[in-house]
Protein backbone atom coordinates (compact mmCIF):
# COMPACT_ATOMS: atom_id res chain seq x y z
CA UNK A 1 0.00 0.00 0.00
CA UNK A 2 2.90 2.30 0.75
CA UNK A 3 4.55 1.59 -2.21
CA UNK A 4 1.69 2.48 -4.60
CA UNK A 5 1.00 5.45 -2.74
CA UNK A 6 4.25 6.67 -3.79
CA UNK A 7 4.09 5.51 -7.15
CA UNK A 8 0.72 7.62 -7.67
CA UNK A 9 2.17 10.94 -5.94
CA UNK A 10 5.31 10.24 -8.90
CA UNK A 11 2.81 10.34 -11.40
CA UNK A 12 0.69 12.99 -9.96
CA UNK A 13 4.18 15.45 -9.84
CA UNK A 14 5.04 14.30 -13.36
CA UNK A 15 1.41 15.28 -14.41
CA UNK A 16 1.67 18.47 -13.12
CA UNK A 17 4.85 19.44 -14.40
CA UNK A 18 3.93 18.21 -17.70
CA UNK A 19 0.54 20.63 -17.51
CA UNK A 20 2.01 24.00 -16.33
CA UNK A 21 2.01 25.40 -19.54
CA UNK A 22 -1.17 25.35 -19.97
CA UNK A 23 -2.36 26.90 -16.53
CA UNK A 24 -2.50 30.85 -17.90
CA UNK A 25 -5.37 29.61 -20.22
CA UNK A 26 -6.86 27.92 -17.88
CA UNK A 27 -7.61 30.63 -15.46
CA UNK A 28 -8.45 33.12 -18.16
CA UNK A 29 -11.22 30.68 -19.68
CA UNK A 30 -12.77 30.61 -15.53
CA UNK A 31 -12.08 33.98 -14.27
CA UNK A 32 -14.70 35.49 -12.37
CA UNK A 33 -14.05 39.04 -12.52
CA UNK A 34 -17.65 40.51 -11.52
CA UNK A 35 -16.97 42.91 -8.99
CA UNK A 36 -13.27 42.90 -8.30
CA UNK A 37 -11.62 46.19 -7.62
CA UNK A 38 -8.53 47.60 -8.41
CA UNK A 39 -7.29 48.71 -5.89
CA UNK A 40 -7.20 46.92 -2.03
CA UNK A 41 -10.01 47.62 0.45
CA UNK A 42 -9.42 49.89 3.44
CA UNK A 43 -8.87 47.11 6.42
CA UNK A 44 -12.55 48.43 7.94
CA UNK A 45 -14.20 47.61 4.84
CA UNK A 46 -12.99 43.88 5.12
CA UNK A 47 -15.88 41.43 6.64
CA UNK A 48 -15.84 38.85 4.87
CA UNK A 49 -12.57 36.84 4.16
CA UNK A 50 -12.34 33.32 2.25
CA UNK A 51 -9.22 31.40 3.23
CA UNK A 52 -8.40 28.79 0.50
CA UNK A 53 -5.91 25.69 1.49
CA UNK A 54 -7.02 22.55 -0.30
CA UNK A 55 -3.87 20.41 0.36
CA UNK A 56 -5.23 17.43 2.38
CA UNK A 57 -1.31 16.66 4.30
CA UNK A 58 -1.25 16.51 7.57
CA UNK A 59 1.91 18.74 8.46
CA UNK A 60 0.66 21.41 5.91
CA UNK A 61 -2.58 21.37 7.11
CA UNK A 62 -0.79 22.26 10.86
CA UNK A 63 1.84 24.69 9.29
CA UNK A 64 -1.51 26.95 8.19
CA UNK A 65 -2.28 27.33 11.89
CA UNK A 66 0.14 30.40 12.52
CA UNK A 67 -1.48 32.50 9.73
CA UNK A 68 -5.14 31.74 10.44
CA UNK A 69 -4.22 32.94 14.33
CA UNK A 70 -2.92 36.28 12.75
CA UNK A 71 -5.53 36.51 10.54
CA UNK A 72 -7.83 36.91 12.77
CA UNK A 73 -5.67 39.10 15.05
CA UNK A 74 -5.35 41.54 12.44
CA UNK A 75 -9.38 41.29 11.45
CA UNK A 76 -11.17 40.73 14.75
CA UNK A 77 -14.36 41.99 13.34
CA UNK A 78 -14.64 40.02 10.36
CA UNK A 79 -16.12 36.97 9.06
CA UNK A 80 -13.28 34.27 8.21
CA UNK A 81 -14.47 31.11 6.34
CA UNK A 82 -11.46 28.76 5.68
CA UNK A 83 -12.10 26.64 2.16
CA UNK A 84 -10.33 23.07 3.14
CA UNK A 85 -10.80 19.92 0.76
CA UNK A 86 -12.24 17.59 3.29
CA UNK A 87 -14.45 17.34 6.72
CA UNK A 88 -12.24 16.15 8.91
CA UNK A 89 -9.38 18.59 8.07
CA UNK A 90 -11.60 21.14 10.10
CA UNK A 91 -10.14 19.42 13.44
CA UNK A 92 -6.83 21.06 13.00
CA UNK A 93 -8.81 24.82 13.78
CA UNK A 94 -11.09 24.04 16.22
CA UNK A 95 -11.00 27.29 18.58
CA UNK A 96 -8.50 29.43 16.62
CA UNK A 97 -10.86 31.84 14.92
CA UNK A 98 -12.33 30.41 12.64
CA UNK A 99 -16.43 31.58 11.36
CA UNK A 100 -17.48 29.04 9.07
CA UNK A 101 -16.05 26.00 7.27
CA UNK A 102 -16.51 24.89 3.20
CA UNK A 103 -15.24 21.84 2.16
CA UNK A 104 -14.10 21.59 -1.44
CA UNK A 105 -14.05 18.38 -2.74
CA UNK A 106 -11.66 19.14 -4.74
CA UNK A 107 -10.65 15.92 -6.92
CA UNK A 108 -11.91 13.94 -9.87
CA UNK A 109 -13.45 10.84 -7.75
CA UNK A 110 -15.65 13.57 -6.16
CA UNK A 111 -16.43 15.93 -9.09
CA UNK A 112 -20.40 15.79 -8.86
CA UNK A 113 -19.28 17.08 -5.12
CA UNK A 114 -16.96 20.29 -5.95
CA UNK A 115 -19.76 21.29 -8.84
CA UNK A 116 -22.41 21.53 -6.21
CA UNK A 117 -19.85 23.25 -3.48
CA UNK A 118 -19.05 25.74 -6.34
CA UNK A 119 -22.52 26.39 -7.95
CA UNK A 120 -22.68 27.69 -4.35
CA UNK A 121 -20.02 29.24 -3.66
CA UNK A 122 -20.23 31.17 -6.98
CA UNK A 123 -23.24 33.29 -5.27
CA UNK A 124 -21.31 34.81 -2.91
CA UNK A 125 -19.26 37.85 -2.99
CA UNK A 126 -16.20 38.18 -0.37
CA UNK A 127 -14.93 41.19 -0.25
CA UNK A 128 -11.35 39.52 0.00
CA UNK A 129 -10.20 35.97 -1.31
CA UNK A 130 -6.45 34.93 -0.50
CA UNK A 131 -3.90 32.44 -0.79
CA UNK A 132 -1.49 31.70 1.50
CA UNK A 133 0.03 28.87 -0.38
CA UNK A 134 0.08 29.17 -4.22
CA UNK A 135 -1.49 25.60 -6.01
CA UNK A 136 -2.93 25.00 -9.00
CA UNK A 137 -5.70 23.83 -6.75
CA UNK A 138 -6.85 26.64 -4.96
CA UNK A 139 -5.94 29.31 -8.20
CA UNK A 140 -8.93 27.62 -10.32
CA UNK A 141 -11.00 27.81 -7.64
CA UNK A 142 -10.48 31.68 -6.92
CA UNK A 143 -10.51 32.49 -10.41
CA UNK A 144 -14.11 30.88 -10.18
CA UNK A 145 -15.37 32.88 -7.10
CA UNK A 146 -16.28 36.45 -6.75
CA UNK A 147 -14.40 38.76 -4.25
CA UNK A 148 -13.34 42.41 -4.55
CA UNK A 149 -9.73 41.88 -4.04
CA UNK A 150 -8.28 37.87 -4.75
CA UNK A 151 -4.61 38.31 -2.72
CA UNK A 152 -2.01 35.66 -3.60
CA UNK A 153 1.93 35.63 -3.70
CA UNK A 154 3.58 36.18 -6.92
CA UNK A 155 3.87 33.60 -9.16
CA UNK A 156 3.88 33.96 -13.18
CA UNK A 157 1.40 31.11 -14.50
CA UNK A 158 -1.13 32.40 -11.85
CA UNK A 159 -1.43 36.21 -11.22
CA UNK A 160 -3.97 36.60 -14.03
CA UNK A 161 -6.34 34.97 -11.44
CA UNK A 162 -6.10 37.34 -8.95
CA UNK A 163 -6.30 41.55 -8.35
CA UNK A 164 -3.48 41.63 -6.53
CA UNK A 165 -0.16 39.26 -5.84
CA UNK A 166 2.73 39.84 -3.30
CA UNK A 167 6.96 39.21 -3.65
CA UNK A 168 7.66 37.85 -1.12
CA UNK A 169 10.04 40.52 1.24
CA UNK A 170 10.91 38.73 4.57
CA UNK A 171 13.25 36.46 5.61
CA UNK A 172 11.15 33.68 7.27
CA UNK A 173 12.02 30.47 5.42
CA UNK A 174 9.89 27.75 7.81
CA UNK A 175 6.73 26.97 5.62
CA UNK A 176 4.20 27.53 8.67
CA UNK A 177 5.40 31.37 8.65
CA UNK A 178 6.84 31.73 4.73
CA UNK A 179 3.20 33.30 4.11
CA UNK A 180 3.21 36.27 6.45
CA UNK A 181 4.16 38.41 4.59
CA UNK A 182 0.90 38.71 2.39
CA UNK A 183 -0.51 40.09 5.88
CA UNK A 184 1.99 42.92 6.28
CA UNK A 185 1.14 43.69 2.76
CA UNK A 186 -2.08 44.36 3.53
CA UNK A 187 -0.95 46.82 6.10
CA UNK A 188 -1.16 45.03 8.81
CA UNK A 189 1.74 44.80 11.64
CA UNK A 190 2.75 41.42 12.84
CA UNK A 191 3.97 40.83 16.32
CA UNK A 192 7.45 39.41 16.68
CA UNK A 193 6.02 35.79 17.47
CA UNK A 194 3.18 34.17 16.72
CA UNK A 195 1.45 31.01 17.56
CA UNK A 196 1.73 27.60 16.10
CA UNK A 197 0.04 25.81 18.82
CA UNK A 198 -3.46 23.79 18.32
CA UNK A 199 -6.33 25.31 21.44
CA UNK A 200 -7.43 22.22 22.85
CA UNK A 201 -10.90 22.42 25.38
CA UNK A 202 -10.20 21.33 29.00
CA UNK A 203 -12.32 18.28 28.11
CA UNK A 204 -9.63 17.01 25.42
CA UNK A 205 -6.76 17.91 27.44
CA UNK A 206 -7.95 15.80 30.27
CA UNK A 207 -9.11 12.83 28.08
CA UNK A 208 -5.04 12.96 27.15
CA UNK A 209 -4.16 13.01 31.04
CA UNK A 210 -6.43 9.75 31.22
CA UNK A 211 -5.24 8.15 28.24
CA UNK A 212 -1.60 8.65 29.66
CA UNK A 213 -2.32 7.29 32.62
CA UNK A 214 -3.46 4.16 31.77
CA UNK A 215 -0.20 3.80 29.33
CA UNK A 216 2.37 4.61 32.41
CA UNK A 217 2.01 6.26 35.38
CA UNK A 218 5.69 5.92 36.28
CA UNK A 219 8.27 8.18 37.15
CA UNK A 220 10.97 7.75 34.55
CA UNK A 221 10.89 9.53 31.25
CA UNK A 222 8.53 8.62 28.85
CA UNK A 223 9.54 8.74 25.16
CA UNK A 224 6.85 8.06 21.91
CA UNK A 225 8.26 7.29 18.90
CA UNK A 226 5.97 6.88 15.31
CA UNK A 227 8.25 4.28 12.61
CA UNK A 228 5.77 5.40 10.22
CA UNK A 229 6.77 7.67 7.05
CA UNK A 230 6.37 8.23 3.40
CA UNK A 231 9.01 7.03 0.72
CA UNK A 232 12.17 7.20 1.53
CA UNK A 233 11.87 9.33 4.26
CA UNK A 234 11.11 6.16 5.83
CA UNK A 235 14.24 4.76 8.28
CA UNK A 236 14.46 1.06 8.22
CA UNK A 237 13.97 -0.95 11.11
CA UNK A 238 17.31 -1.46 12.15
CA UNK A 239 18.46 2.12 12.20
CA UNK A 240 15.64 2.46 14.42
CA UNK A 241 16.64 -0.41 17.04
CA UNK A 242 19.90 1.25 17.30
CA UNK A 243 18.76 4.61 18.08
CA UNK A 244 16.63 3.25 20.15
CA UNK A 245 19.54 1.75 22.14
CA UNK A 246 21.37 4.76 21.77
CA UNK A 247 19.40 6.15 23.43
CA UNK A 248 18.88 3.43 26.62
CA UNK A 249 22.72 3.18 26.91
CA UNK A 250 23.83 7.22 27.17
CA UNK A 251 20.54 8.43 29.15
CA UNK A 252 21.48 8.58 32.49
CA UNK A 253 17.72 7.73 33.54
CA UNK A 254 15.65 4.64 32.22
CA UNK A 255 13.33 5.09 29.86
CA UNK A 256 9.16 3.99 29.32
CA UNK A 257 9.07 3.70 25.35
CA UNK A 258 5.56 3.87 23.75
CA UNK A 259 5.44 3.29 20.42
CA UNK A 260 2.66 4.93 18.52
CA UNK A 261 0.82 2.55 15.74
CA UNK A 262 -0.91 3.64 12.73
CA UNK A 263 -3.25 1.14 10.17
CA UNK A 264 0.84 0.91 8.22
CA UNK A 265 2.50 -0.19 11.34
CA UNK A 266 0.73 -2.66 13.33
CA UNK A 267 2.90 -3.78 15.44
CA UNK A 268 5.50 -2.92 17.21
CA UNK A 269 9.36 -2.45 16.57
CA UNK A 270 10.12 -4.61 20.28
CA UNK A 271 7.91 -6.98 21.67
CA UNK A 272 6.94 -6.07 24.72
CA UNK A 273 6.47 -2.38 24.16
CA UNK A 274 3.52 -0.16 25.18
CA UNK A 275 1.97 0.92 22.13
CA UNK A 276 -1.04 3.61 21.75
CA UNK A 277 -3.27 4.14 18.72
CA UNK A 278 -6.41 6.65 17.79
CA UNK A 279 -7.29 7.85 14.60
CA UNK A 280 -8.59 10.50 16.44
CA UNK A 281 -5.31 13.16 15.77
CA UNK A 282 -6.96 15.63 18.56
CA UNK A 283 -7.13 13.23 20.56
CA UNK A 284 -2.88 11.84 19.45
CA UNK A 285 -1.98 15.25 20.18
CA UNK A 286 -2.91 15.49 23.89
CA UNK A 287 -1.69 12.17 24.47
CA UNK A 288 1.59 13.38 22.98
CA UNK A 289 1.19 15.89 25.09
CA UNK A 290 2.10 14.33 28.59
CA UNK A 291 5.19 12.83 26.85
CA UNK A 292 8.65 13.63 27.47
CA UNK A 293 9.03 13.58 23.83
CA UNK A 294 7.99 12.86 20.63
CA UNK A 295 10.19 10.95 17.85
CA UNK A 296 9.46 10.62 14.01
CA UNK A 297 10.94 10.72 11.24
CA UNK A 298 7.64 12.11 9.17
CA UNK A 299 6.49 15.69 8.89
CA UNK A 300 3.14 15.22 9.54
CA UNK A 301 3.33 13.35 12.53
CA UNK A 302 6.31 16.04 13.87
CA UNK A 303 4.31 18.68 12.54
CA UNK A 304 0.74 17.57 14.56
CA UNK A 305 3.21 16.83 18.15
CA UNK A 306 4.98 20.01 17.58
CA UNK A 307 1.63 21.94 16.90
CA UNK A 308 0.27 20.51 20.24
CA UNK A 309 3.39 21.94 22.02
CA UNK A 310 5.40 18.29 22.31
CA UNK A 311 9.23 18.45 22.52
CA UNK A 312 10.18 16.73 19.73
CA UNK A 313 13.12 15.22 17.91
CA UNK A 314 12.87 15.48 14.25
CA UNK A 315 14.63 12.69 12.19
CA UNK A 316 15.55 14.04 8.45
CA UNK A 317 17.16 12.27 5.85
CA UNK A 318 15.67 14.02 3.49
CA UNK A 319 13.44 16.87 4.66
CA UNK A 320 15.32 20.13 4.85
CA UNK A 321 14.82 21.50 8.83
CA UNK A 322 14.73 25.23 7.68
CA UNK A 323 11.95 24.81 5.76
CA UNK A 324 9.86 21.57 7.28
CA UNK A 325 11.53 21.53 10.67
CA UNK A 326 9.82 21.18 13.79
CA UNK A 327 9.94 24.67 14.95
CA UNK A 328 9.21 24.51 19.34
CA UNK A 329 11.46 25.98 21.80
CA UNK A 330 12.49 22.71 22.75
CA UNK A 331 12.47 20.90 19.80
CA UNK A 332 15.42 19.55 18.57
CA UNK A 333 15.61 18.57 14.65
CA UNK A 334 18.78 16.18 13.36
CA UNK A 335 19.87 15.56 9.83
CA UNK A 336 23.13 13.22 11.14
CA UNK A 337 20.87 10.65 12.46
CA UNK A 338 23.79 8.43 12.87
CA UNK A 339 25.57 10.81 15.20
CA UNK A 340 22.72 12.09 17.07
CA UNK A 341 23.64 13.86 20.17
CA UNK A 342 22.23 11.79 22.98
CA UNK A 343 23.03 14.47 25.53
CA UNK A 344 22.15 17.07 24.55
CA UNK A 345 18.78 15.75 23.79
CA UNK A 346 18.81 14.57 27.30
CA UNK A 347 19.79 18.55 28.91
CA UNK A 348 16.56 19.66 26.64
CA UNK A 349 14.53 17.04 28.03
CA UNK A 350 15.36 17.77 31.51
CA UNK A 351 15.38 20.92 31.78
CA UNK A 352 11.59 20.97 29.88
CA UNK A 353 10.44 18.56 32.48
CA UNK A 354 12.36 20.53 35.49
CA UNK A 355 10.35 23.79 33.98
CA UNK A 356 7.29 21.96 34.01
CA UNK A 357 6.98 20.99 37.52
CA UNK A 358 7.78 24.49 38.52
CA UNK A 359 4.67 25.41 37.05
Amino acid sequence: MIKLKNILRNFDRYRRTKMAVLEPLLYRLLNNTHGQLSYLLDKDDIQHILIIRNNRRIGNMYFLIPFIRQMRRSYPDAHITLMLNQPWQRDVFRYIGVDEFVFSYFSIREFGKFARIMKGQRKKEYDVIILPYSSVEDTLITAMLRAKNKISGDNARRNVAFTHTFKKDDDRLHAAFSCLYLLSALGNRLPSSISHHLVFSQKELNDGVSAKKHLYQGEQLCLAYFRGARGDKRLPDSTWLTLINKFENKFPQPIQWVEILSPDITTPLREGTVTFKTTDMRHLACVLKEMDAFICCDTGPLHLADAAGVSCIGLYNKTNPEVFGVVGNNSINTTDISNINIDSIFTVLMDDRNRSLIS
